[in-house]
């Protein structure tokens, strides 16, 4: 199965999301910040990324511009509760125009979450 680097900033979120991909047989590691989540590719190789948009510090627009720009390719899996006072429809195309393969908003099924990984792994 894959090996997964999961950038969220919410501990209860990012303990569902690692139960959801761990139950499917991937392997994750986690990273609480865009900033974080840079190291660990520097230092792991990783089949895909799940990352949140909206964090502190670093967000997952600013992370997905940091990937792409160094021309890595990897599959990147958006999940995100819609941006900060705009509608739901505002994410997909933003996370979209800066290289995000899936987006998959929040509150999601497990279901929803697999068939996202699924598609970015084949």
């Amino acid at each position: 199965m894959a090996h997964i680097l999961l950038v969220e900033d919410s501990p209860e979120v990012s303990l569902s999301v690692r139960e959801i991909l761990a139950a499917a047989g991937h392997t994750v590691e986690d990273a609480a910040s865009g900033k974080e989540a840079l190291v660990r590719l520097k230092n792991s190789r990783f089949d895909a990324i799940v990352s949140d948009i909206w964090m502190p510090e670093m967000d997952g627009i600013a992370l997905l511009k940091e990937i792409r720009g160094a021309g890595n390719n990897i599959p990147v899996v958006v999940i995100s509760g819609g941006a900060p006072n705009a509608p739901l429809t505002y994410t997909a195309p933003l996370a979209a125009t800066f290289g995000a393969n899936v987006v998959v908003y929040k509150p999601f099924e497990r279901a929803e979450l697999l068939k996202a990984i699924d598609t970015v792994l084949s």
